[in-house]
């Protein structure tokens, strides 16, 4: 325990669990990437972080992309997949007479999956602004708190999808977002699952800061009802992508060598023997992908949690 603060429940029931050399993660995203990060680290480490109370998994002292990381994040191939299962699952609790407010929007990608009153996007990316002006949608560039003072209980639904773990006051946003919300309003929140197999996977940087802040499990999200007086309509895990298949077998695979040696998990893991057991995850994937049918149901890393206010 430490005099750390949950950055979701306030409460100071926080356990570091492992401790990553700032050095480590900066060369991490500039071989797997390409992407220079050193800017966003001021000290030789960083805390991966679990509160005892709500489960939130977070990094501290934060350390948070800007523009131009996500602007070179873009140049990198599958970075960002536009057909989203969680869109699917969020228009259906969308009607033609909702108002709608989608923070993080991009360039208005989730339009295209429902008919409703009205839709409001908040977007800080001139790019992803642009892009949307130009298929007739109008984003607005204003934080969510500013939006939230002059927006008191406007909206219908309030949703994000695969933002909230890029932010470092998830707490303060979600009440944000709740602000802006009618009484029986809905908000639909998508996150990366750590109930999913990502929660196994060693190097896995885009899992970790500059670019997510946190880590969050169904627990997790239930304690979020319990934080802010909301009822859960729907939890929903999305099922693996064909495009994530030789990533979840890569995974599986170094999970199982490294319990073989009694590797613990670690975030970051580039010693010798790490890099071999790695090795041959990457060569084995192949090989017990063929025995795993397509059509299998294996839970993906995204999932999307519906709340009733």
């Amino acid at each position: 325990m430490t005099d750390l603060q949950c950055i979701l429940c306030q409460n100071h029931d926080v356990h570091v669990n492992e401790t990553i050399p700032t050095k480590q993660l900066v060369d991490l995203y500039r071989r797997r990437a390409g992407v220079d990060v050193s800017r966003f680290f001021k000290g030789p480490s960083i805390m991966y972080c679990i509160c005892g109370t709500c489960g939130l998994g977070f990094y501290w002292p934060q350390a948070v992309g800007d523009g131009r990381f996500y602007d070179d994040l873009q140049e990198y191939e599958g970075y960002y997949i536009p057909e989203k299962e969680e869109f699917k699952i969020a228009a259906k609790f969308i009607t033609s007479g909702d108002n709608v407010l989608e923070v993080g929007s991009g360039e208005g990608l989730f339009t295209g999956y429902i008919q409703c009153k009205s839709y409001t996007g908040l977007e800080f990316s001139e790019k992803a602004i642009e892009k949307a002006r130009r298929k007739g949608i109008t984003l607005l560039n204003e934080s969510l708190e500013e939006h939230a003072r002059m927006n008191s209980e406007k909206y219908d639904v309030v949703c994000y999808f695969q933002v909230l773990e890029h932010v470092p006051e998830p707490g303060k946003f979600i009440k944000d977002s709740l602000a802006c919300l009618k009484k029986g309003g809905k908000l639909i929140i998508a996150v990366p699952s750590e109930d999913s197999f990502i929660r196994n996977a060693i190097n896995f940087y885009l899992n970790m800061p500059p670019h997510h802040c946190s880590r969050w499990t169904d627990h997790t999200l239930t304690k979020v009802a319990e934080l802010n007086k909301l009822s859960i309509l729907q939890i929903f895990h999305e099922n693996l992508l064909s495009l994530h298949r030789p990533f979840y077998f890569k995974t599986s695979i170094n999970s199982y060598l490294r319990s073989k040696f009694n590797r613990s998990y670690r975030a970051v893991d580039n010693d010798l023997l790490a890099t071999s057991l790695y090795a041959l995850s990457v060569l084995a994937a192949p090989v017990r992908s063929l025995f795993s049918p397509t059509a299998e149901r294996i839970t993906g890393q995204g999932v999307t949690v519906v709340y009733e206010k």
